[in-house]
């Protein structure tokens, strides 16, 4: 249950960082500030961001071992953006797709790494 307290804490973290970034950016890109490939490079990029920010707030949840948090919480969201993907856009696997999840996956687990080292930190 403790997992799931977290999960959802640091799930709802990285969902709003990432519609905040796609928000700023579609309205950047509505004025005409961004160009379709700075918007793409963001799309690429906004993930990222978000899995790494919400590893840190699932870090600062746990006790030890940050590294397995940032993993589980980072498999639990590639796997929801693998049937996101499967079911939205009718894509599953290509290599561009399969690196996209290797590096949020990373992504996540650092962030998970530094944020239990920022808990420790405030102890």
């Amino acid at each position: 249950m403790l997992f799931l307290k977290k999960f959802s804490k640091s799930f709802l973290t990285s969902i709003i960082i990432l519609l905040s970034i796609t928000l700023i950016v579609t309205i950047l890109n509505y004025i005409g500030l961004f160009n379709l490939k700075m918007v793409t490079i963001f799309s690429y990029i906004t993930p990222f961001i978000s899995l790494f920010i919400g590893g840190i707030t699932m870090g600062k949840g746990c006790l030890n071992k940050g590294w397995l948090e940032g993993i589980k919480y980072g498999l639990i969201c590639v796997f929801i953006f693998v049937i996101f993907n499967y079911l939205a856009f009718d894509s599953f696997f290509d290599i561009a797709n399969i690196i996209l999840y290797i590096i949020t996956l990373i992504a996540s687990t650092l962030g998970s790494m530094i944020g239990i080292n920022l808990k420790n930190g405030e102890d």
